[in-house]
Order: C-alpha cells, then sequence, then structure tokens
C-alpha cells in the first residue's frame, strides 16, 4: 500500500471518526477533510475539473430543487391546512385520526423530504398531545418510524435512496415499483403494533371537541402561492416517473419547478437560500469525495472482493449485507454508510450477483435507520423537538426502547420480501 493511500484511509477515518462522536459543524469537517485529500493530490481525478464526476450533480441539483419547492408549500401554510382537515375528519377515533395524520407523514416523505416532515408534522402532534392532554412520546415515536418507512419507498423519499440511485442507476419507477409494496406492509405492520400505545381516556375524548373548533382556512397564508406550489409539485412528480421516457435528469425538472415558483413568488434566489440545506448539500460533496478517494486508492475493490468467494451461497450474501445495514446505518449515519456500501455492491453485482442485492441494501438501510437518533438528521430533529416540548432529556436507551421492537417488525417483514423478490 502506498503513502498516498495510507493517508487517504487516515483522513477518511478521521471523517467518519467525527460523524459517529463529533458534536458540531459535521458538514464543514467531512468537507473539508476531504478537500484535503483533493489539496494535497493523494488520488487522481479529485478536482475541479473533474468534479462532475466525482460529486453526483444531479442528486445535489434534485435535494436543491425539492428544497426550494417544498419551502413555497410550507410558507403558504398547506401542510398546516391539510393536517387539521384530517384531525377534524378524524373525529373521536382517534385511532383513525392517527393512521390518517401518519398517511400524511409516510406519503410527505416519499415525495418530499425526511427532515422537512418532521419540522412540519411535529408541531401538529405536539398540539394535538396538548389539547387531548396526552404523552406526546408514542405519537412523535410513531412519526420518526413513519418518516422513514415512507422515504424508502421513492427514489427522492430518503437522501439514502438518493445515494443508492446515483450510483446504481435505478430510476424513480425502478424505487417506486420495488420499495414501495415493502414500505406499505412495514407502515401496516408497525401501525398495528403502535395501536396498543394509541389508547386514549374518557377525558382525552372530550379534549377531542376542542380540535373541531380549529379553522383550517387560517392555517393558509398565502391562498395564490399555496395553489401554485401544489400544481407545480404535482407535475413535477408526474415528470419524474415519466423522465426515463422523456430523457431528462431528475435534477433537472426539480430545479425548473423550484425556478418557477422563484419567478413567481420571490424576487430572486437570494430570497430563497435561507431554506436551502446548504449544509446537507456540502456533507454529500465531501462523502461523494471521500468515497472516490477509497475506489481510487483501491479500498472499495478490496472490500468487495472479500465477498466474492460468497458468490455461490446467495442467500448467505444478502444475509450478511442485510445484517451489515442494520449494524451500519444506526452507528454511522444513512448517507455516510451508504457511500461506503453501494460501491461496494456496484462491484458485486458487476461480478454477475444478482441485483436483489442492492434492494436488500435499500430495505435494511431505510428501515434501520429509525432505531437510534443517529440513524438521520430527522431523527435527531424529532428527538430535539420532543426534548423541548417535555422540558427534560429523551435519552439514547429510552429512544431505544419505542424502536426495538417497531424496527424488527418491519426488518422482518423486510427480509420476507426480499425472499419474495428472489425467487419472482
Amino acid at each position: 500500500m502506498t503513502i498516498n493511500a495510507i493517508l487517504v484511509l487516515i483522513i477518511v477515518a478521521a471523517a467518519y471518526l467525527y460523524i459517529i462522536f463529533g458534536k458540531k459543524s459535521k458538514p464543514v469537517v467531512v468537507f473539508s477533510l476531504a478537500l484535503l485529500i483533493s489539496a494535497l493530490r493523494l488520488v487522481e481525478g479529485l478536482d475541479t475539473e473533474n468534479f462532475s464526476h466525482v460529486v453526483d450533480v444531479d442528486t445535489l441539483g434534485l435535494l436543491t430543487g425539492m428544497m426550494m419547492i417544498v419551502a413555497f408549500l410550507s410558507k403558504s401554510g398547506f401542510f398546516e391546512y391539510f393536517s387539521i382537515k384530517i384531525i377534524k375528519l378524524g373525529g373521536k377515533r382517534f385511532f383513525l385520526t392517527v393512521t390518517m395524520l401518519m398517511v400524511i407523514v409516510a406519503l410527505t416523505s416519499a415525495f418530499l423530504d425526511n427532515v422537512v416532515t418532521i419540522l412540519v408534522m411535529a408541531p401538529m402532534i405536539f398540539l394535538i398531545s396538548d389539547m387531548l392532554e396526552i404523552s406526546p412520546i408514542p405519537l412523535i415515536s410513531l412519526t420518526i418510524l413513519m418518516d422513514n418507512i415512507g422515504g424508502a419507498a421513492t427514489l427522492i423519499g430518503s437522501p439514502l435512496n438518493l445515494v443508492i440511485g446515483s450510483i446504481s442507476g435505478y430510476s424513480f419507477n425502478d424505487f417506486i415499483t420495488k420499495m414501495g409494496p415493502v414500505a406499505i406492509f412495514a407502515f401496516i405492520g408497525v401501525l398495528i403494533y403502535f395501536k396498543k400505545h394509541l389508547t386514549i381516556d374518557e377525558k382525552a375524548l372530550k379534549n377531542i371537541e376542542k380540535l373541531k373548533e380549529m379553522n383550517e382556512n387560517k392555517a393558509i397564508t398565502d391562498k395564490k402561492m399555496m395553489i401554485y406550489s401544489l400544481i407545480d409539485f404535482i407535475i413535477v412528480i408526474i415528470l419524474f416517473i415519466l423522465h426515463s421516457s422523456l430523457h431528462v435528469e431528475l435534477a433537472v425538472v426539480a430545479l425548473l419547478g423550484g425556478s418557477i415558483l422563484v419567478f413567481k413568488f420571490a424576487h430572486g434566489y437570494e430570497d430563497i437560500a435561507k431554506d436551502i440545506d446548504w449544509d446537507m448539500l456540502f456533507f454529500f460533496a465531501g462523502l461523494y469525495m471521500t468515497s472516490y478517494a477509497l475506489e481510487e486508492v483501491g479500498f472499495t475493490e478490496k472490500i468487495a472482493h472479500m465477498f466474492i468467494p460468497l458468490e455461490g451461497n446467495l442467500l448467505l450474501l444478502l444475509g450478511i449485507f442485510y445484517l451489515i445495514s442494520i449494524i451500519t446505518i444506526p452507528i454511522l449515519n444513512n448517507v455516510p454508510s451508504a457511500l461506503i456500501l453501494a460501491p461496494v455492491i456496484k462491484i458485486l453485482v458487476g461480478q454477475g450477483i444478482n441485483p436483489v442485492l442492492w434492494w436488500t441494501f435499500a430495505i435494511g438501510a431505510n428501515f434501520a435507520t429509525s432505531l437510534t437518533p443517529l440513524g438521520a438528521v430527522q431523527n435527531i430533529v424529532a428527538v430535539n423537538y420532543l426534548e423541548k416540548n417535555l422540558g427534560r432529556k429523551f435519552g439514547f436507551v429510552e429512544y431505544m426502547r419505542w424502536k426495538i421492537v417497531p424496527v424488527l417488525i418491519s426488518l422482518i417483514i423486510g427480509a420476507l420480501y426480499i425472499g419474495y423478490l428472489l425467487y419472482v
């Protein structure tokens, strides 16, 4: 192993250790360490001229465009309006109300953004809990689970899927047809399990009457913006489905959709800049750069070759990768783990191993994301919200107590579904 390769491994290891143990500015540190690899010329091709080949610009553009669309939908009051409508529709049938709210959570996560879903839905969950005088812990725990399960269903539903899609080459439609069904089954399984935690007493039932007094129309801050944004969003989703036939990149569709709304309701991109999660974009860029560096020094290929002897025992190989995804994602965070493991899977599939390996990793990784707060940014955001509402710490152990069984249920459903994919 060359000195350059050793230095790359040290720098990448430092980046991942900071992801696990660092307290602040993780995107800054990861991106800076990636730039250090470039500045020291430790690998060939990691320079500005080759940037578009190293960093998946389509993924970053897709994220940016969707953030823009979400910002206008949020500003218009659409999410609050729709949530109040659902609450009033459910009435005293509390489990029905929760089910409909979770459907909104899952759909919002699937077609918009995991973090935005938590930012929009958490205040509604706390409002319901406060008015009914019940603990918000079961509802928020369920919201986190459904956020990650819903996000698993589509290519744009989670950053993890975007990484898998960009490396595997699978399309928007591929993800819906392969991941959509298992997400629905997991949604149903977890919801049934949580039913026992969602019972309310007579006092809470009486308090439900208060919710009927809420005027959903007051939640709308700009009706024209809401209508335009909703139409824009629907058209963008339709174009996502058709993008393979139209030969148009997802990023172009998303950015065009976002730009139309900027033109209509803002003075320029600067007005929407504060609604773009720049930390996430730079974090992605840094991780793509470190992933490229690992490939260039041969690390990824060495890892892949460790699994080649298992080519004759596909079930064992799938089981190992399922287990690896379940272990690494809750510790490392979903995107960093994906950018290490996805290139390995690409090599293995290129060697002739069944492509079901991609979906095995996607299912295990997405469902295991909920297991710890470290699994994804949205988990941390939800826990922070919950701690503020409770006025106390909601620790790691307490968090996991609420997640172990439902995550296990979703993973068992996922394993059965992988078996189905393997033999159909």
